[in-house]
């Protein structure tokens, strides 16, 4: 009994060490690369970046968020009655902005985004939760392929052959592992274990182990459909493709804001990538380990060093403004609206 307990603080331990160290290294080349730069400099072209420009760019961040909410609204729709695009959009903006400022485990914040979309009764919360367990499987696993993918574009791009080949052929092999494994696990079968194994995570982050097991067989059951649905499987490449562009766009908008001229392959390769490290480090938001490693990539893929800096740094701070500015305010409404009706089940 206490061996078990002893394992899982030392895996922990491990693991936030090793996220510390990344961060530090991403960090440590961030500063090698940003040496001698004049942050006058960098302030300047701040301050002369165009505002409806970056009005536009903080536009397509929220935008991201909508098409998500698509994502979402098509796999409820396959489970039960779906709630409105608009209770999807703010429930989703809520949860992302709680990530942002607490250092809970993402699985966890899924807790929060079906407790606002259930609908009533017991099995509800059950269903709703298990969507949510695919919606963040199907976004992580999306964002991760276009991200591999952008790693062996910016490889052979900078002449690194070797990297570049070793990370195509470790994509396709992963790839052929994954079709191998759903393939032999019977798709819902696996589908099952891949939601067990969520579950547990979201329990052990969230300490509401209780209340998660009681709807656990009925979440399990919800993800092992969708993950079985072979339909479903090609709406999410497409709507992951899109959240994964908007980013990209908006990043190259923020840079026209104030004149650079920057390619758009340029740009998706050093977004995916900060965003890559942003979700391997595993910091609330991808704080820091994002911002470096897009100023890494940018300054080694031709672009001027202050240009780097400024359109990062600011790309970033819209990012943070969008989640925060619509997240906090739609969070403080959805709990609101929670105990009122929680209130009125307990008065009738």
């Amino acid at each position: 009994m206490t061996q078990e307990p002893r394992r899982s603080r030392l895996r922990a331990w491990v693991s936030t060490l090793l996220k510390l160290v990344l961060v530090g290294l991403a960090v440590a080349l961030a500063v090698r690369l940003l040496a001698g730069v004049r942050w006058a400099e960098v302030a300047a072209r701040l301050d002369s970046a165009s505002w409806p420009i970056l009005a536009l760019a903080a536009f397509c961040l929220l935008a991201r968020f909508a098409v998500w909410d698509v994502r979402w609204y098509l796999a409820m729709r396959r489970v039960e009655r779906a709630p409105s695009l608009v209770t999807g959009f703010f429930s989703l903006l809520s949860s992302a902005a709680v990530n942002m400022v607490t250092p809970t485990v993402r699985l966890a914040g899924g807790l929060l985004r079906a407790r606002y979309t259930a609908r009533g009764g017991p099995g509800s919360f059950g269903r709703a939760y298990g969507v949510v367990l695919f919606d963040q499987l199907a976004h992580n696993a999306v964002m991760t392929a276009l991200s591999w993918a952008a790693v062996i574009v910016v490889a052979f791009a900078l002449g690194r052959w070797r990297l570049g080949w070793a990370a195509l052929a470790a994509f396709v092999a992963t790839g052929v592992a994954l079709f191998v494994w759903s393939r032999r696990s019977g798709g819902g079968e696996g589908g099952g274990r891949l939601a067990a194994l969520l579950a547990r995570r979201a329990a052990a982050a969230s300490g509401r182990v209780g209340r998660l097991l009681s709807h656990s067989h009925e979440a399990v059951e919800v993800f092992a459909r969708l993950f079985a649905d072979r339909r479903l499987r090609v709406q999410v490449v497409g709507i992951g493709a899109a959240f994964f562009l908007l980013n990209a766009f908006a990043q190259w908008l923020v840079f026209r804001g104030f004149g650079a001229e920057v390619r758009m392959a340029v740009v998706v390769g050093a977004v995916s990538l900060g965003l890559a490290a942003g979700m391997l480090t595993g910091v609330p938001g991808g704080i820091g380990a994002t911002e470096a490693a897009m100023v890494a990539t940018f300054a080694a893929l031709g672009v001027d060093r202050i240009d780097a800096a400024a359109g990062t740094l600011l790309y970033r701070g819209l990012h943070y403004g969008v989640v925060l500015a619509v997240g906090l305010p739609a969070l403080a409404t959805l709990e609101l609206r929670t105990s009122l009706r929680r209130g009125r089940a307990a008065t009738s």
